[in-house]
């Protein structure tokens, strides 16, 4: 008697098991049991059409404009509140009151709408025997000597050729004429 409910359990057990064998197989593989994977036939494509594509056209922008996403200097303020201190800057000839105008409480003129402010060398010249560098800080330009500082924070460290050497607070950079960058 013990060993007929052991063998009814072994029984119980495995028709449990093949019954979840045809369960799987029926609903997990498309129940289609009349092709094997080594039976697929492969139909033969022919085509004769020939098919011909086009150049696109200018690509459209939805609202015509793309997105720009450009880094700024943390440390520069978004908005400029007043004019900027005009300092007179000291060259070889004499002072010369520096030059530049002020700004609007909501804009500030040397600012791009970047978030930075652009400079460019224009030229680098010599004058009286003292070489000078003509530099561009957003829309204002200054002729400066190595040792100057200008345009609040910009100081001309060194003159070599075509090319200056720069510092913009303690960051140095270095631009040659005709170059510009985002400060």
């Amino acid at each position: 008697m013990r060993e007929n409910k052991r063998l009814i359990r072994i029984v119980a057990v495995g028709a449990g098991i093949v019954i979840l064998f045809l369960a799987y197989t029926f609903f997990f593989s498309g129940g289609d049991d009349t092709s094997s994977p080594s039976s697929v036939e492969i139909p033969e494509v022919v085509s004769n059409a020939t098919t011909t594509t086009t150049a696109p056209g200018e690509p459209t922008v939805p609202g015509g404009e793309f997105d720009v996403f450009a880094t700024r200097d943390p440390f520069e303020p978004v908005v400029s509140v007043g004019p900027p201190p005009t300092t007179p800057t000291t060259t070889s000839g004499g002072t010369t009151p520096a030059t530049g105008g002020g700004t609007s409480p909501t804009t500030s003129v040397n600012q791009n709408p970047s978030g930075g402010t652009s400079v460019a060398l224009l030229d680098v010249f010599e004058e009286g025997g003292v070489a000078k560098a003509r530099v561009q800080v957003g829309s204002t330009v200054f002729t400066v000597v190595v040792g100057d500082t200008f345009a609040t924070s910009y100081r001309l460290v060194s003159i070599s050729g075509t090319c200056v050497q720069l510092l913009y607070g303690d960051a140095p950079f270095q631009l040659c004429e005709g170059e510009a960058v985002i400060k």
